[in-house]
């Protein structure tokens, strides 16, 4: 596991957003140690805590290791960047280069395309209730048409999705 979060964390230069996709794959898809459900509530956890985004990771190993299993990842974690400073210098000399810069927006679509399967897989399982896809919607609305703040459009889309469950009861798939 640890050589697999030290893998996915330098392929994705610490995103822990795009890490999601290649941890879905390995512990949830082929390794089956996690659900779905389980990377969401580390995931979701870590996005509304303080701190770097790709600590949920310290959740998936504390549900799979226990506390030592933490500890360790958090390291893993930690390592990838501290492996870069000495190659920044070189970065500043080949900044211009073409080749570089290209190869730079290769990196950013193949991270869009690995976020968007990994929304789509993680959907596929937990969307099952109709509400679900009503605050998707409200949602994902209020962040494209709308000038609200991301956290207001969230709120407002989470809001409207407590008082659907409480007022219809459509909870349930």
């Amino acid at each position: 596991m640890l050589v697999q979060l030290f893998v996915a964390n330098l392929l994705t230069f610490g995103n822990g957003t795009v890490m999601a996709a290649i941890l879905q794959q390995s512990f949830v898809q082929q390794a089956q140690v996690l659900s779905n459900d389980q990377l969401l509530y580390a995931f979701a956890l870590a996005r509304v805590t303080p701190g770097q985004a790709n600590l949920y990771v310290a959740s998936i190993a504390y549900m799979m290791f226990g506390l030592p299993g933490s500890v360790l990842s958090i390291l893993v974690i930690a390592l990838p960047s501290y492996l870069m400073i000495p190659l920044l210098h070189s970065y500043e000399f080949f900044r211009g280069n073409r080749l570089v810069l290209n190869m730079a927006r290769g990196l950013a679509a193949t991270a869009v395309g690995l976020l968007l399967a990994t929304t789509w897989n993680l959907a596929r399982d937990s969307m099952t209730a109709p509400v679900t896809w009503i605050v998707l919607a409200l949602g994902l609305a209020l962040l494209v048409f709308t000038r609200l703040p991301t956290v207001v459009s969230l709120l407002a889309a989470t809001g409207a999705g407590m008082i659907l469950v409480l007022a219809t009861g459509l909870v349930t798939p």
